[in-house]
């Protein structure tokens, strides 16, 4: 299970920045929603394994971002512009992600302390789209908390 988590872990963090370099469009689109593939089924298996480990907090925060990372899957084939809405709701389901995953004591706390700075910028952006400003998931304040949540994801 952990074996699996972590390469579903790495894809997703490698295809996910990745996708944020590229310029084409459709290539952006297949690489993201790989990306989300590969957070979605991790995030599953983890929350499965802190589950039986009685981790309820940690647990509960991967079945989170599994759900956050379904959201954005459903605005991927709409572009850029057109997945606002889900983009925006998947980067407010990564806060208190990310927050139940890091506050308690399982990980280093390295791990700890990106996985929470990278709820500032997620924070920001969302509250940014939904009323209406158009945030590009290549801009600097998701880029900024994608390069945390990648820290994160190796710890």
């Amino acid at each position: 299970m952990n074996r699996l988590a972590s390469i579903g872990l790495a894809i997703g963090a490698g295809l996910g920045m990745a996708g944020s370099m590229v310029s084409d469009p459709v290539l952006q689109i297949v690489l993201y929603e790989i990306s989300t593939v590969g957070l979605t089924a991790a995030c599953a298996l983890l929350a499965v394994k802190f589950l039986r480990e009685e981790s309820d907090f940690v647990a509960t925060g991967f079945l989170l971002f599994a759900i956050g990372e379904g959201v954005m899957s459903a605005g991927t084939a709409s572009g850029q512009t057109g997945g606002q809405a889900a983009f925006a709701a998947g980067l407010a389901l990564y806060v208190p992600s990310l927050l139940l995953i890091s506050l308690p004591k399982k990980f280093p706390l390295w791990c700890r302390i990106t996985g929470v700075a990278a709820t500032t910028p997620f924070t920001i952006a969302s509250s940014k789209i939904f009323p209406g400003e158009q945030v590009l998931s290549t801009s600097a304040l998701p880029g900024a908390g994608y390069g945390l949540l990648t820290v994160t994801i190796i710890g």
